[in-house]
């Protein structure tokens, strides 16, 4: 439901006053009638027309948040025209949004609202280019408009009529969460070793590799699925050697590192079905 505004209309206030009728004649002799001044009017001011919103900057009007699916919880806030729905990933998974059935609204990045480490940075532009095909995702759907925003990650959605409201769908979604967390763990202990330029090749190939082992062994338990992706027998392995300069006991203690890390992650959930919400309060 759209949130129209109201301009509100201008108003005269005044003070009743004698009426003198045009045209009649004052009796002879009898004393003029009594000049009377006009009341000033008061005039309330109009106000200013509501206009769609062109980001979320200015989304500060909380709404309920939204939790629907296991592991899921975003934090949502719209403006005063309803025309913006932030949305901010404070659960513990990974979400996949694309836009409302009716395409009414469109989704734009929220840069304001994300992480700035270049660990994080990096491991999401890894999960973006691995290639991952999100199951229920309509064959028309835009790439650009398949957006996953991983835990503590926002995503703006915009429509452009006042006559509408902001709104989107969603899912979690478990390869996107798996990936996530292992580039992640990666991230944090290659950025500080090599440059970020140098670091993300081998987040893609870990990415993709994270896909291929979930394919063929949706079984496995999560910190089997991560010691499997990061054993010689997956490709992930490969690119991060090779920025470890092939040091077997540099290797031997990152992986250490990495897996102990992935340990204490979030448990991989199965995917949810898909969701919608509106900047609706």
């Amino acid at each position: 439901m759209a949130v129209r505004g109201r301009a509100l209309m201008p108003c005269a206030v005044g003070l009743l006053s004698l009426a003198v009728v045009a045209g009649c004649s004052v009796a002879e002799g009898s004393s003029p009638p009594a000049t009377v001044e006009p009341t000033p009017s008061i005039v309330l001011p109009r106000s200013t027309a509501l206009r769609a919103a062109t980001d979320c900057v200015g989304s500060t009007v909380p709404l309920p948040a939204e939790a629907e699916a296991d592991g899921v919880q975003l934090t949502l806030s719209t403006d005063p025209s309803g025309t913006s729905l932030l949305l901010k990933n404070t659960g513990s998974l990974s979400v996949v949004i694309i836009p409302d059935a009716n395409f009414t609204s469109r989704l734009v990045a929220a840069p304001y609202a994300n992480p700035q480490d270049e660990a994080s940075r990096a491991a999401l532009i890894a999960v973006n280019n691995s290639g991952a095909k999100v199951p229920g995702i309509p064959p028309y759907m835009p790439p650009t408009q398949v957006i996953t925003i991983p835990p503590q990650w926002a995503l703006c959605a915009l429509t452009d009529n006042v006559k509408e409201t902001a709104s989107v769908r969603y899912r979690q979604d478990r390869p996107s969460s798996a990936e996530y967390f292992l580039t992640k763990a990666l991230a944090d202990q290659l950025v500080a070793r090599s440059s970020a330029d140098k670091v993300r090749p081998a987040l893609v190939r870990c990415a993709k590799s994270t896909l291929s082992v979930l394919e063929l062994h949706p079984e496995m338990s999560d910190i089997e699925l991560y010691v499997e992706i990061l054993s010689p027998r997956n490709a992930c392995r490969t690119g991060y050697k090779a920025l470890l300069r092939g040091d077997a006991s540099a290797t031997e203690q990152f992986e250490a590192t990495v897996i102990g890390r992935l340990g204490g992650v979030p448990r991989l959930r199965a995917n949810s079905r898909m969701f919608a919400v509106t900047a609706r309060s």
